[in-house]
């Protein structure tokens, strides 16, 4: 498997990225980072309310990724999946905190916090996050009338009247529009996963 460039690791896949990870392909490795880590670490920061804690979670969470990437059995989304890793490397640094005495009411609060049921939405949260880069990704690489339209029926709730009245555009053309456009952000997202083939 030859080496990625920096250039080529814009263009493929997480999944590419993973298996040249456990090639050892630096290249790799880095544009997954690259990817990933800011939604990684958000989920971290929301579980150890630590900035300082979070980067050295993270830190761990990718060297982990780096050394174990062959663990990725492929169900579910790569970037799903380094959320899980960074979660649960956060919950295991809350649980090491909880066996220490407590130093001080600032901790007591922090930990009283996690136990709180909002901490457990906090992967359903980092899942939505997920999802909306994924819808964002596919909708950049849509062509501008086409993005519109769809912006316009399914973000701001207009009919295709109205946007055809808006754009100054045959309805008949922003039926079309919308349609190829639609077929279009599906490939876009069966193409990363997000929607499961029928195939």
């Amino acid at each position: 498997m030859d080496r990625l460039s920096t250039e080529d690791a814009t263009r493929v896949s997480d999944e590419e990225l993973l298996a040249r990870t456990v090639a050892q392909d630096v290249q790799a490795f880095e544009a997954l980072y690259d990817r990933h880590a800011k939604t990684v670490y958000s989920l971290i920061l929301r579980v150890v309310w630590e900035p300082e804690a979070a980067e050295e979670i993270l830190q761990e969470s990718f060297w982990q990724v780096w050394r174990k990437a062959e663990q990725y059995n492929g169900g579910g989304a790569v970037g799903a999946w380094l959320c899980r890793i960074g979660r649960n490397k956060a919950l295991d640094h809350l649980r090491r905190l909880k066996a220490r005495p407590q130093s001080d009411d600032r901790e007591a609060e922090m930990l009283e916090r996690i136990s709180a049921p909002e901490s457990r939405q906090v992967e359903a949260e980092v899942n939505r996050i997920w999802d909306r880069q994924h819808l964002q990704n596919a909708l950049a690489a849509i062509p501008d009338e086409q993005r519109r339209c769809l912006e316009m029926a399914y973000f701001d709730g207009k009919s295709q009247r109205e946007i055809a009245e808006e754009m100054g555009t045959p309805i008949g053309t922003i039926k079309t529009r919308v349609r190829i456009g639609l077929e279009k952000l599906e490939r876009s997202l069966r193409a990363v996963g997000y929607v499961e083939s029928d195939r």
